[in-house]
């Protein structure tokens, strides 16, 4: 899984050619079949935390951090290691890079578990 943190947003909307450019890569991505899913996210206001403490499970508005940063984003990939889901990610920062100049920000690779245990336990 990929999840995208945005740091700087040089204009309000992004341009039409970086939706050009993600779009290339969903097509390509889903022709190869990597692509499992793929989705943006809502601002954070728009959410909600679900926390576990002294025993007590309470939900509030938010998360709301003290940070400019954002989870913007989240792509799904069927790839064989995470040097594979790097390259992604790579290739979502370049059409950043190429259609949105200013943007900055960053890509988390993380592995999901697909029910079977790590390698190695």
């Amino acid at each position: 899984m990929l999840l995208v943190h945005e740091v700087t947003r040089p204009t309000a909307e992004p341009p039409a050619e970086l939706f050009a450019a993600i779009g290339a890569l969903g097509a390509e991505n889903t022709a190869n079949g990597s692509l499992v899913e793929i989705g943006g996210l809502l601002p954070i206001e728009a959410g909600a935390v679900v926390r576990l403490a002294a025993d007590s499970v309470t939900t509030t508005d938010g998360p709301f951090v003290e940070t400019r940063e954002l989870v913007g984003g989240y792509a799904v990939y069927e790839v064989p290691d995470v040097a594979a889901a790097a390259k992604k990610a790579e290739d979502f920062l370049e059409a950043h890079r190429s259609t949105w100049p200013g943007w900055e920000g960053w890509v988390e690779v993380r592995t999901v578990l697909d029910g079977r245990p790590p390698a190695g336990q």
